[in-house]
């Protein structure tokens, strides 16, 4: 199998991009960790240049990867620009590449923007200095936009998908011993068939909780104070409804009692 380096972008006192959520430096660290342990599931020998939150300046990172004998380098990022910015793209050096770099671009590319969910904003060229500076085929990801509030939920988010997604690009080009399991851009919920009736148990750490619920169980007025306050708050009168006309579940009240936001009860 192969050698791949990992390189998550910024750390330590450099935070790389800032969005509203979240910092660029974290939300690729969680990444390349992830991604790491992947990799490694499928054979491949895997490092990276930081595995917590320091520094380290680009000539090292690709002198690291240049060191180690890596076969391929990956460097993780978020992008930024306006609020309305938005999509998924990857770059290689703007000089002269081997076959090899295209085409693992091409690998990689092509399994996160099938799948990611935003614009595919393309497969691109620049002089960044570790594309410029590693001897090894070398791509570098721009995820999406941090600076984008729907963008960056993905990179809050999204982390396992986008580490699967990856490392599905990586596989398909340098092989593996097993295929990455595709990842849907939303998770497909498992139907409750109309006959099977869904049990709620609650467990309590406090004795006090216990009685609190149990209580608010046992009282139509304290159940009216906090259905008042649940339509206040935007519930939906038909679901608020059922406490009046009797039809509602125990999960259905202590549900609205919590959305609610009810802290005494008169």
């Amino acid at each position: 199998m192969s050698k791949i380096f990992i390189d998550p972008g910024h750390g330590g006192h450099d935070p790389g991009a800032v969005g509203n959520r979240s910092r660029e430096k974290d939300n690729v660290l969680k990444v390349a960790l992830r991604l790491k342990t992947i990799l490694e599931g499928y054979g491949h020998e895997v490092r990276l240049s930081r595995s917590t939150d320091v520094f380290i300046p680009l000539g090292e990172r690709a002198r690291l990867a240049n060191a180690w004998g890596a076969d391929y380098y990956f460097s993780l990022h978020d992008n930024s620009a306006t609020a309305t910015a938005t999509g998924f793209e990857t770059f290689v050096y703007n000089g002269s590449v081997s076959a090899a770099t295209t085409k693992i671009q091409n690998a990689v590319h092509s399994s996160i923007a099938n799948q990611i969910g935003i614009r595919d904003r393309g497969k691109k060229r620049a002089n960044f200095a570790v594309l410029r500076l590693t001897h090894m085929p070398a791509v570098l990801v721009e995820y999406a936009f941090i600076s984008n509030y729907s963008d960056e939920t993905i990179l809050i988010d999204e982390v396992e998908k986008l580490a699967l997604l990856t490392a599905q690009g990586i596989v398909n080009y340098a092989g593996g011993k097993k295929d990455v399991a595709a990842v849907p851009n939303k998770p497909t919920p498992k139907p409750v068939a109309k006959t099977e009736k869904l049990t709620i148990e609650l467990e309590f750490t406090s004795g006090t909780l216990r009685k609190v619920v149990e209580t608010f169980l046992g009282s139509k007025l304290q159940q009216e104070i906090a259905v008042n306050a649940a339509s206040e708050r935007g519930y939906s009168s038909s679901w608020v409804n059922k406490q009046t006309d009797g039809a509602a579940a125990n999960g259905d009240l202590v549900a609205l009692m919590i959305g609610a936001g009810v802290k005494e009860f008169k």
